[in-house]
C-alpha cells in the first residue's frame, strides 16, 4: 500500500505548521493495529490489555461503510459539519466529495497518533487544501468555544451537523463527551449573540452615535486594572433570592466594595445601600427605568458599554468609565481614537460585573441575587422595575400572581428544567442556561468565588455558601480604600483630532457606496413599469459585493447596523447555491434578481443612517 503522509502533511504544513509537526512527531501507539479488509484497502482495530480486538472501520469494505454512513447523515440543507473522532478519514473523504466549497467541516480528534495513522493510509490532499476543511487535535474541551469563535455567525444562522465516529467516540467516551457538551453550549452562545444582534443591532447603532461624545470622553476600564487588589467585593444581581438578605449587604457595607448591575440598582438604594459602581450594558429604554430614582449618588460609578441609551449617561456627568464594546461601530470609534480596554467575552451584565471585579483586582468575590432560574413564576427580587412593573398593574382581576404567571409565560419557548441548589425541580430559560454555563466556565479558569445567593441553580466551580457566613469569614476586618478618590485620579482622554479626519474620510466612503448604489437603482429599479434585463441587474450586483468587500471595515459597519438584512441575504444565497447544479439555470438568475432588488434598499437606507450619523458625531466633536 502506498504511503501518504509525506504528501499530506506537506499540503498541511502550508496550513498549520505546528499541527504539521504535531503529528509528524506523534509516538508510536501499539493498541491500534492497521489490517486489510476483503476489499484490499486499510481497516483498523484497537487491542485492548488483554489482547481482544475491537474493530474501528469493516473489515470488509471501510469506504462503502463510509459512504453509507454520511448516506444517512447528509443534506443539501447541511452547511457546517463537526466530525468528532477521525479514524483512518474514511468518512471526512466521502463527506468533502459531497459538499460546496462554501461549506465548512471542521473535524476534533484525541488522538495524534490516529491522525498520523489516517495521513498514511488516505490521500487527504483535497480535502486538506480546502480552506473551509480545518482538524484540531486533542483540544481542551474548555477551549472549544474559542476554537469555534471565528464560525460563530456561520454556526449560528446555519446551525451543524455532528458526525460522531461511534466506535472510536466510544472508546473515549468520558472525552468525547466534553467535546460535545462544549460544542453545544457555545452554539447556544452564539445562537444568542446573533438574536440579540439581529434583535437590536439598529438600537445599537442609534445609541452609539447618540453617546458618541460621551465615549471620547469617558476614561477607559483599563485604568481600573488592579486597583482594588484583594478587598472582597459583592456583585449584586436582582434575582428573586436578593429578597433574602438584601439587609445583610447593608451591614458589611463599610468593610466591602459593592458592584451591582441596573437591574439590581433600585433595589439597593431603596434599602439604604449605595453601591459603588453599577454596570449597565442594555441598549433597551426599559433600562432607564432601572435608573429612575430622585438622585443619582454623588459617589456612584457607572461602567458601560456605549450602546446603552443615552440618558443613562447624562446622569453620571465624569462619573462614568467605558468599557470596549464587540459592536462594529462602536469598535471603529475606539479604533479611531482611544481604546478603553476589554472585559472578555460578555453574555450578561452580570458576566460584566464579574469581569470587572476580577479586572480590579478583588478577592474574594461574592455572588449575590444570581438565581439564574425562576422562584415560582418570578424572576427578578421585589424592588426591581420589572416586579415594579406588575405591582403597578394590580387590578381586582389582575392579583400580583397571575401578572407574574403572564409574563413568565412569555418564555413559554425558551423554558427549560433544571434543580436548584436544594436539589427542588426549577425552571429557567436557555438564555439564562447559557450564561451559567459562561460562569462556570469562567470560574473554573480564574478561581476561587463564593456563590452566597442562598437560591437559583448552582454554580459548579463556585463555592455555596450563605451571605451571613461570607460576612464573617470575609469582611470583617477590612480597610477599605474610598474608591472615589481613587477614581477621581483616572486621567481622562485628550481631545483626538484624528478621529474627525477619520470621520470625514468614511463620509467619503459612504458617499462613493451611495452613489454605485443610485447608479444602479437608476438604471434598474426606479421605473417599476420598465422590463429589465436580470441577468445584467444581476452580474451589476455582483460586481458591486466584489467592489464593496475590498473594504471590510466598511463592510462590517454596514453588516452591524441591519444585520437581519445580511443573514436573510446570506441564507437565500446558501438556498440558491444549494440548486445550482440542478436545471433551470434562468430561476436561479431570478432568485438571484429577487434577493437583490430588496438587498440594495436596505443597503441604500444603511448608507442613510450611517452619513447622518457619522456627520452627527462630526458636529459633536467639532
Amino acid at each position: 500500500m502506498r504511503d501518504f503522509l509525506k504528501d499530506n502533511l506537506k499540503i498541511l504544513s502550508h496550513k498549520s505548521p505546528e499541527l504539521c509537526s504535531l503529528i509528524k512527531n506523534a509516538p508510536n501507539d501499539n493498541q491500534y493495529n492497521i489490517t486489510t479488509s476483503k476489499s484490499g484497502i486499510a481497516s483498523l482495530s484497537r487491542i485492548s490489555p488483554d489482547g481482544t480486538k475491537k474493530s474501528l472501520h469493516s473489515k470488509y469494505d471501510p469506504k462503502q461503510e463510509a459512504a453509507q454512513f454520511i448516506d444517512s447523515i447528509y443534506s443539501d440543507e447541511s452547511s457546517n459539519y463537526i466530525l468528532i473522532g477521525l479514524g483512518l478519514g474514511y468518512h471526512l473523504n466521502d463527506l468533502h466529495k459531497r459538499v460546496s466549497s462554501q461549506d465548512r467541516i471542521i473535524i476534533f480528534e484525541k488522538n495524534p497518533t490516529l491522525v498520523r495513522l489516517a495521513f498514511s493510509q488516505n490521500n487527504f490532499s483535497e480535502a486538506l487544501s480546502n480552506p473551509g476543511v480545518s482538524i484540531h487535535i486533542n483540544p481542551d474541551p474548555s477551549k472549544i468555544e474559542q476554537i469555534l469563535y471565528e464560525d460563530r455567525t456561520n454556526l449560528a444562522i446555519h446551525g451543524y451537523t455532528p458526525i460522531d465516529l461511534k466506535p472510536l467516540v466510544n472508546l473515549e467516551r468520558d472525552y468525547y463527551k466534553l467535546i460535545n457538551l462544549a460544542i453545544k453550549q457555545a452554539h447556544q452562545k452564539f445562537k444568542l449573540d446573533i438574536n440579540t444582534q439581529a434583535a437590536y443591532s439598529q438600537k445599537f447603532y442609534k445609541n452609539i452615535f447618540n453617546n458618541g461624545l460621551a465615549i471620547t470622553k469617558s476614561p477607559g476600564i483599563v485604568a481600573t486594572k488592579d486597583i482594588f487588589p484583594s478587598i472582597p467585593i459583592i456583585i449584586v444581581s436582582a434575582g428573586p433570592s436578593l429578597d433574602k438578605n438584601i439587609g445583610l449587604i447593608k451591614s458589611v457595607r463599610e468593610q466591602i466594595l459593592v458592584i451591582t448591575v441596573a437591574t439590581a440598582l433600585k433595589p439597593l438604594l431603596r434599602n439604604g445601600i449605595k453601591p459603588d459602581f453599577v454596570i449597565s450594558i442594555d441598549p433597551n429604554e426599559d433600562t432607564i427605568q432601572s435608573f429612575d430614582i430622585k438622585a443619582i449618588p454623588e459617589d456612584l460609578w457607572l461602567i458601560y458599554d456605549p450602546c446603552i441609551p443615552p440618558e443613562i449617561c447624562s446622569l453620571f456627568n465624569k462619573r462614568k468609565i467605558m468599557m470596549d464594546s464587540k459592536i462594529e461601530l462602536a469598535k471603529w470609534i475606539t479604533d479611531h481614537s482611544e481604546k478603553k480596554g476589554t472585559l472578555g467575552n460578555i453574555s450578561s451584565v452580570a458576566h460584566a460585573a464579574y469581569y470587572l471585579a476580577q479586572h480590579m483586582g478583588c478577592a474574594p468575590i461574592i455572588l449575590v441575587g444570581q438565581d439564574l432560574s425562576f422562584e415560582g413564576h418570578r424572576m427578578h427580587c421585589t424592588d426591581s422595575f420589572y416586579n415594579q412593573a406588575n405591582q403597578d398593574n394590580i387590578g381586582a382581576d389582575r392579583t400580583l400572581g397571575v401578572l407574574e404567571y403572564n409574563k413568565y409565560r412569555g418564555y413559554t419557548q425558551s423554558i427549560t428544567p433544571t434543580v436548584d441548589i436544594f436539589d427542588h425541580k426549577s425552571k429557567t430559560t436557555k438564555a439564562m442556561e447559557t450564561y451559567r454555563h459562561q460562569l462556570i466556565k469562567e470560574i473554573n479558569e480564574t478561581g476561587r468565588i463564593l456563590n452566597a445567593t442562598e437560591g437559583g441553580v448552582s454554580i459548579p466551580g463556585a463555592i455555596n455558601i450563605s451571605l451571613k457566613e461570607a460576612i464573617i469569614k470575609h469582611c470583617q476586618k477590612n480597610k477599605l480604600p474610598i474608591v472615589n478618590n481613587y477614581l477621581k485620579k483616572i486621567k481622562l482622554p485628550t481631545k483626538n483630532t484624528s478621529l474627525l479626519d477619520s470621520i470625514r474620510k468614511q463620509l467619503v466612503k459612504f458617499d462613493k457606496i451611495k452613489n454605485s448604489i443610485k447608479k444602479i437603482e437608476d438604471n434598474y429599479l426606479v421605473d417599476n413599469k420598465k422590463l429589465i434585463d436580470e441577468r445584467k441587474f444581476v452580474l451589476e450586483m455582483e460586481y458591486f459585493y466584489v467592489d464593496l468587500l475590498k473594504d471590510k471595515t466598511t463592510t462590517a459597519i454596514m453588516q452591524g447596523y441591519d444585520y437581519m438584512a445580511f443573514v436573510e441575504w446570506s441564507q437565500q444565497t446558501k438556498r440558491i447555491n444549494n440548486t445550482a447544479s440542478k436545471p433551470l439555470a434562468i430561476d436561479h438568475i431570478q432568485k438571484k434578481n429577487l434577493r437583490d432588488r430588496v438587498f440594495i434598499i436596505r443597503l441604500s437606507k444603511t448608507i442613510d443612517f450611517l452619513t447622518h450619523g457619522f456627520k452627527n458625531l462630526e458636529n459633536q466633536l467639532c
